[in-house]
């Protein structure tokens, strides 16, 4: 995936400073097997009454390094800005993978892939990032969520097939999933965007996915084929509140 499909103008103008300016902390976490990850955190309206929500939220390869600042260029600002404004007491992770490495091992161009047998080597410590956040901010059971872009969507996917209990729901753009997961996470509610001229990840991967979680029992899913999109497929989804809606407030 080339990076110059996450340069457009909108992401080019944040800044370190102003991810700093909205409260993500820069912080780096080092899991049992001595690999450190890179993550920002934003803890949202602490002060509120009731149990937290948390996300954790894959970038794309766009984003890869180790600056623990170019994966929030795309999201970073828009869920800082919808947390404040719903009001919401979350917990927001947003790790980094570093050049080279993939979140999960897998092709990107392929049609179909099989959930590999390990995680990758920046998986592992991201699911321990995850375990630790729950046991030290006890959100609801019910609000923990993942997502992802491109390759980042590979991830959310591999992280909810590795740890379905852990999720209630999931917001994938533009990735692949081993379908052959779907019966366990038809408990999910899905939120997933693909443009239908993408030429870097099939959009096969999302329709396949969807259909195999529609046959297996799943019933909340909220699925956009974006006809004019090609693989940036995260602007049309982040246009409006639609997708955030879904996952964090279930409407």
């Amino acid at each position: 995936m080339s990076s110059s499909v996450h340069d457009l103008q909108s992401v080019l103008t944040v800044t370190p400073a102003s991810i700093d300016s909205l409260g993500y902390e820069k912080l780096v976490f080092r899991g049992s097997d001595g690999t450190t990850l890179p993550y920002r955190r934003l803890i949202a309206n602490p002060e509120l009454p009731g149990r937290f929500s948390l996300m954790i939220f894959f970038h794309g390869a766009g984003s890869v390094g180790e600056d623990n600042f170019l994966q929030m260029r795309i999201p970073g600002q828009l869920f800082a800005s919808y947390m404040k404004k719903h009001r919401l007491k979350t917990v927001l992770l947003f790790p980094q993978c570093r050049a080279g490495h993939q979140w999960v091992d897998v092709p990107w161009g392929d049609l179909a892939h099989d959930l590999p047998e390990k995680p990758s080597m920046h998986m592992r410590p991201a699911m321990e990032l995850l375990q630790s956040a729950i046991a030290e901010f006890d959100p609801d059971p019910e609000k923990i969520y993942t997502g992802g872009i491109s390759m980042g969507g590979y991830g959310a996917w591999d992280i909810v097939s590795r740890m379905p209990e852990t999720f209630s729901a999931i917001l994938a753009i533009c990735g692949g999933a081993d379908v052959k997961q779907a019966p366990k996470l038809r408990h999910l509610r899905v939120c997933d965007y693909h443009g239908a001229l993408d030429t870097t990840v099939p959009t096969s991967r999302s329709r396949d996915m969807v259909n195999a979680l529609r046959n297996a029992g799943c019933r909340k899913i909220l699925y956009r084929e974006l006809p004019d999109a090609a693989h940036n497929a995260w602007d049309p989804a982040f246009a409006d509140e639609t997708a955030l809606e879904f996952i964090f407030q279930g409407k």
